[in-house]
């Protein structure tokens, strides 16, 4: 029964999916910088990212599974991880530069941009050492969540006490699944932390 929840917390807080989650929380707080985008705008953005940072990624990985780069979708070897790594930034870098091109705050390029970093960072590290993408994912929303509340742009600490929450979660979720152990966690999300509070501090 655990291992079952386990899946489908792993499943909803796919590492794919946060760049929409991010979004939803950026809207969902009441700063200026969310206030000035109608709703129609935010769902658009919404829509864009969604498909840009999830849909897309998933047809080209599912590619490479129907032509065997990968032999599957669940236990890949590091050797394999690095073509949905290179997927992921490539799609990543997309919608930064879509962003670029879109009237809105500043903010939404630093977090997609930090996420490229981020996702850039678990690709080198994959190299030497397996790293736990969903917490280095769930991280970087709390990072700039964090970053934004130091910055004093975010007041309201609620967001970050709820990421906080969902990460325990998640990283619950890959130990009992055994996809990563205690040190790949928490150093997934420390990196994903610290790093995102670094992009938002420098910019």
């Amino acid at each position: 029964m655990q291992s079952k929840i386990a899946k489908i917390i792993s499943y909803l807080f796919h590492p794919l999916l946060m760049p929409t989650y991010a979004f939803l929380a950026l809207f969902s707080i009441k700063a200026y910088f969310s206030l000035i985008i109608p709703i129609e705008g935010k769902i658009r953005i919404l829509f864009l990212i969604f498909i840009v940072t999830f849909v897309f990624p998933v047809m080209v990985i599912l590619f490479f599974k129907s032509t065997n780069v990968i032999k599957s979708l669940y236990q890949l070897s590091r050797q394999e991880r690095k073509f949905p790594y290179i997927t992921i930034i490539t799609f990543y870098l997309m919608a930064y530069y879509l962003l670029k091109n879109v009237q809105i705050s500043p903010i939404f390029q630093y977090f997609t941009f930090g996420a490229t970093v981020l996702s850039m960072a678990l690709f080198a590290i994959n190299f030497f050492w397996k790293i736990s993408a969903h917490m280095i994912a769930i991280g970087g929303i709390t990072g700039m969540l964090l970053g934004l509340a130091f910055t004093g742009i975010v007041g309201n600490p609620y967001l970050v006490v709820i990421s906080v929450f969902i990460a325990g979660i998640i990283g619950f979720a890959r130990l009992q699944l055994n996809a990563n152990t205690h040190a790949q966690v928490y150093s997934g999300f420390i990196l994903g932390v610290l790093g995102m509070i670094y992009l938002s501090l420098y910019f």
